[in-house]
């Protein structure tokens, strides 16, 4: 195997001089740099990048934490968190926790340990006091799903608000029948979704009607779920607003299934703006998410406290907006 000796050998310079070259530091003529980046060449080559890093106590590497990859809104988060990560020479490992403690604790070691420099916790599955104790050491951030009682950065949207502006959007345009495709407590996001829809209702004198109000999570198949439930109640609503996009797509199904038209019999607002929202029939009005933002500018709370310029706790409330779309009528 080549070694650093080899190729200062090849040079005819001395081993701290490749390693000057190598670190792109000063003090180092342009004709000696570039017969050691030939001899590199020639030799092919490569440093022991891990060495380096524990001289530096550093990395370059940055954990993502989330519960699966397979909801389309983490991906523009994980995009907005690359795309500033990368010029900063950090490389960006996205780790899926599939909702296991274990797991996330696993890759939770890896920071305990230093062997990556932080990370961005968009989703997480423990108790934020715990998680707080253990982790304030180092440096992380939370996005789209922060924990309260996880005290770090964050970066999402006022979920509250951003269900009470949608259902009282719904209720500009003729709803009083809502009915409510939501997820329980699994996140916070979910919990002040909902009470950003009961919010809306008591705000405009309507009663909020228990049997509308089904708590089936974000995907698919939830929206599948509630929309069975729903269909069993009996008096249908003129309008739901869902929890996530892909639920929304799901009712859409299930309700089509039935005969039930939409927008004609019920109307539909999802939540998030996917791409997912804007190809489905008929295309999704919905609330949009600054998806790529929130993953920006974690990464950028995160990079500063890293590099030492902010060591606060930052917490950042981005803009959001209603995509008007084919799913909702006005009646």
């Amino acid at each position: 195997m080549t070694s650093i000796k080899d190729v200062a050998k090849l040079a005819q310079v001395s081993v701290a001089t490749v390693s000057r070259v190598i670190n792109n530091t000063e003090n180092v003529q342009d004709e000696t740099k570039e017969r050691v980046l030939a001899a590199i060449k020639e030799l092919n080559y490569s440093p022991n990048l891990l060495g380096r890093s524990l001289r530096r106590l550093e990395t370059k590497k940055i954990l993502v934490m989330l519960n699966t990859i397979s909801n389309q809104f983490y991906s523009r988060v994980v995009k907005g968190i690359e795309e500033k990560a990368i010029p900063h020479g950090y490389t960006v490992m996205v780790c899926m926790t599939h909702g296991n403690c274990k797991i996330e604790q696993r890759y939770m070691q890896m920071l305990k340990t230093r062997l990556v420099d932080g990370a961005v916790f968009l989703t997480t599955e423990q108790d934020g006091n715990t998680l707080t104790n253990e982790l304030s050491a180092v440096n992380v951030v939370q996005a789209c799903e922060p924990r309260e009682d996880f005290l770090t950065s964050t970066v999402s949207i006022d979920n509250e608000k951003a269900a009470y502006d949608s259902v009282s959007y719904l209720i500009k345009k003729g709803h009083k029948k809502i009915a409510f495709f939501g997820a329980g407590d699994i996140y916070q996001s979910s919990i002040k979704r909902e009470h950003g829809y009961c919010k809306a209702l008591k705000e405009n004198n309507i009663p909020v009607n228990p049997n509308w109000i089904f708590n089936e999570g974000f995907s698919f198949n939830a929206g599948i779920r509630a929309s069975s439930l729903l269909l069993s109640k009996g008096e249908l609503p003129t309008a739901i607003f869902c929890i996530s996009d892909s639920c929304a797509a799901g009712a859409m199904k299930a309700l089509a299934q039935n005969d039930i038209k939409i927008p004609d019999d019920i109307s539909i607002m999802g939540f998030d703006n996917t791409q997912l929202s804007q190809i489905y029939m008929p295309s999704i009005t919905t609330l949009k998410q600054p998806q790529y933002e929130i993953g920006y500018q974690a990464m950028e709370l995160l990079l500063n406290k890293i590099n030492g310029t902010d060591t606060n706790i930052n917490h950042l409330l981005l803009d959001y907006e209603i995509v008007e779309r084919e799913s909702v009528k006005q009646i």
